[in-house]
């Protein structure tokens, strides 16, 4: 069984408690434009950008969700290094309501685990997924383990669902999909699964807008072997018009290397991502095809207002200028297609050749079409630092 566990309180960071200070202004750190790589369909070489920065140096990896009262919510999280080869990873949060000009926090959260990641329903419930090491201070198990938590006040209070090995795989590393998938009738799928080789994999399901889940339901991937999980390998869920499901998932490269393009990854920044299909609500996925290229992590897909896709991607590694892209895509017939070639839309490209700089970067779209992509690159000074900016694509 899971832990279960209470949040009702948060505390701000830098700034008095509770005091709400509007900390950034879009006007205050205007940016170059945003460049255009190899554009083909897309005219004109560069786009309009308003830069804003959060937090201070190496606060890691932001995620960005839009509520459905039009508030922006980014989260972050900072490593603290204690004493004895120990860690505290402290998650963040910011707040915007206007768009994404001003933000106002950071509020430390009291939520456990890493890399925290937002996903917003129809209806504004919230969640954040993320995952717990063994050197966090905080860790009692022992081995890494993944946590669900949920808000129904916009991220002011938290439940929380400690995802457990014990009695299933013990001692074994599990995780969650990095998102949790809302079906059209509104029922949600969370994938979990535990390393080590053969999973075992599950899809959890609920239908109660995540207060309680079914956690009965395995799951097969097929064409899929490896020593790390097919879930915890940072993929995401997205459903298709046609009724499927597509798996965006992390693979080590030198276990399942892109088809005709082997290569000798000597880490995991030469890890890629490959396109899985189900077409009976997550209890099978099928390998469609290999999905960008190597040291290409952290997709995301988005519906654009108009008919179009928009795929929003982290380059890690071998092709520079590192950073956080976006690429023009569709749908079709349930499956999706993007020009990996042409078109890239380089959000960010502060990190350039040096040493990757996190990413994350879903991107979300306001009301009056405007878009707003998170993301965090390394400086200088060899920090992380969090920007979020503001964009338009180009016209018809």
């Amino acid at each position: 069984m899971y832990t279960r566990i209470e949040h009702r309180s948060f505390v701000m960071r830098g700034f008095l408690a509770g005091l709400i200070v509007v900390a950034y202004s879009a006007n205050a750190f205007a940016e170059p434009r945003i460049s255009i790589k190899n554009p083909l369909k897309l005219k004109g070489a560069s786009l309009a950008a308003e830069r804003i920065p959060l937090g201070e140096p190496d606060d890691y990896k932001p995620c960005i969700a839009l509520l459905p009262s039009g508030e922006l919510l980014v989260t972050a999280f900072h490593q603290h290094k204690k004493p004895g080869g120990k860690i505290m990873e402290q998650n963040l949060l910011w707040r915007s309501t206007d768009g994404g000009k001003t933000w106002s926090g950071p509020e430390k959260l009291n939520l456990l685990g890493r890399e925290p990641y937002l996903t917003a329903l129809k209806d504004g419930t919230l969640f954040l997924t993320g995952h717990l090491l063994p050197q966090d201070i905080r860790n009692q198990q022992g081995y890494t383990h993944g946590y669900l938590h949920r808000s129904t006040d916009a991220g002011k209070t938290w439940t929380s669902l400690r995802i457990p090995s014990e009695k299933i795989k013990p001692g074994a590393s599990n995780h969650t999909t990095r998102n949790v998938l809302e079906m059209e009738d509104g029922s949600l799928l969370l994938g979990v699964d535990y390393d080590g080789g053969g999973g075992p994999y599950f899809m959890w399901r609920s239908t109660d807008r995540g207060k309680t889940w079914d956690r009965r339901q395995t799951c097969q991937p097929l064409d899929f072997k490896s020593r790390y999980g097919f879930f915890g390998g940072e993929t995401w869920l997205w459903a298709t018009r046609a009724g499927g499901i597509l798996a965006l998932v992390r693979v080590d490269s030198n276990e399942l290397p892109i088809l005709n393009q082997p290569t000798s990854g000597k880490d995991d920044q030469d890890d890629h991502f490959i396109l899985y299909h189900s077409a009976d609500r997550g209890k099978t996925f099928r390998r469609r095809r290999d999905l960008g290229d190597y040291g290409e992590m952290y997709m995301s897909l988005l519906r654009l207002q108009r008919p179009k896709l928009l795929l929003t991607l982290t380059v890690r590694k071998r092709n520079p200028p590192l950073g956080v892209q976006a690429i023009l895509g569709e749908e079709q017939n349930g499956d999706i297609r993007f020009d990996f070639q042409h078109d890239r839309i380089l959000l960010d490209s502060k990190t350039g050749a040096r040493y990757q700089g996190g990413g994350f970067g879903p991107t979300v779209q306001l009301a009056d079409g405007t878009l707003v992509t998170s993301y965090s690159y390394r400086g200088h000074d060899d920090k992380t630092h969090v920007e979020i900016v503001r964009w338009r694509l180009p016209s018809e």
